[in-house]
């Protein structure tokens, strides 16, 4: 057991993930180049990085510190906004599809290679806003601190529930758990997931038997959802109260994410059952922590 400790600046860069949008566990290949094309001083803290290139590098985009917003445009240089001043900002607009206007003034481009959808993104930025205006700049920084986490042997124990493992053959649903999982397997998702820092894998559920690495990882930490095109982290904390549902063989993930099932040896359904158990444990253990969600729904009560 470890603490876990967050902010509502990071809840909701997490609940607004898409592809290309890195929240906590981002890359340390995107991260080198950040700190110095983006010009953040050694005392900022790097929440979040919208990246904007086509490949991936990290040279341009939008990146959420605990001071501001931060960006790089292709020949539209580098700029910044304090949060104290973001939360002034009374229109937030896109011209040309691609340029990003705070009121009357144009601050970056969203283009290059971004796949970001800009209607979610300035969805982002408003939301980001009216809880500044709500609340303060002091609590959507404001550290908070989990001494009851979510367990390995805890996650496991549902894991185990929907795996249909035979140790003479391959198993028949797609999920592996703990040891289930081989050495060599387990290499290849870590390298294909691009962990960084060594984690504990309690189970792997393959969604492409053909490609092997695409697919679930569950790890006491969070859960990571990866396929071509859709990298997800969701920190246990978050994915308690996360919109999960099924279109047919697409599992649509948060803010619209969409994962694909169609080669899936497990059936959507139970795909979509065992994440719920998973949702269901996470929302007993941290049923007292508070969460941005649980305050917007107070205050629009209030507001009735």
């Amino acid at each position: 057991m470890h603490d876990v400790k967050f902010n509502y600046l990071t809840e909701l860069c997490l609940r607004y993930q898409q592809d290309g949008f890195y929240v906590e566990e981002i890359p340390l290949s995107i991260l080198s180049k950040v700190d110095k094309r983006f010009e953040i001083p050694q005392n900022e803290k790097i929440i979040a990085v919208l990246d904007c290139t086509i490949l991936g590098s990290g040279k341009t985009g939008v990146c959420f510190t605990d001071k501001g917003l931060r960006w790089r445009s292709v020949g539209n240089g580098v700029g910044s906004i304090k949060w104290t001043e973001f939360s002034e900002v009374n229109q937030f607009k896109v011209q040309n599809e691609v340029e990003i206007y705070f009121d009357q003034r144009k601050v970056f481009l969203l283009g290059g290679g971004s796949n970001y959808p800009i209607p979610l993104f300035i969805e982002l930025l408003t939301t980001l806003r009216d809880f500044l205006k709500q609340y303060s700049y002091e609590l959507l920084l404001k550290q908070h601190s989990i001494s009851s986490v979510v367990t390995y042997n805890e996650l496991k124990n549902i894991s185990t529930l929907f795996e249909k493992y035979e140790e003479a053959f391959e198993p028949n649903n797609g999920l592996l758990v703990d040891k289930h999982i081989s050495t060599e397997l387990k290499k290849k998702v870590i390298k294909y997931f691009d962990f960084h820092v060594n984690k504990d894998i309690v189970a792997f559920l393959c969604t492409f038997s053909l490609k092997k690495t695409d697919g679930i990882v569950i790890c006491d930490n969070g859960i990571y959802f990866k396929e071509t095109f859709i990298s997800l982290y969701y920190p246990w904390y978050v994915f308690r109260n996360l919109p999960l549902y099924l279109v047919e063989d697409e599992l649509i993930i948060g803010k619209d994410n969409v994962f694909h099932l169609t080669h899936s040896k497990m059936k959507g359904s139970e795909i979509l059952l065992f994440l719920k158990k998973l949702q269901k444990h996470a929302n007993s253990v941290y049923q007292d922590v508070p969460s941005v969600v649980e305050l917007y729904s107070i205050n629009s009560k209030s507001q009735k």
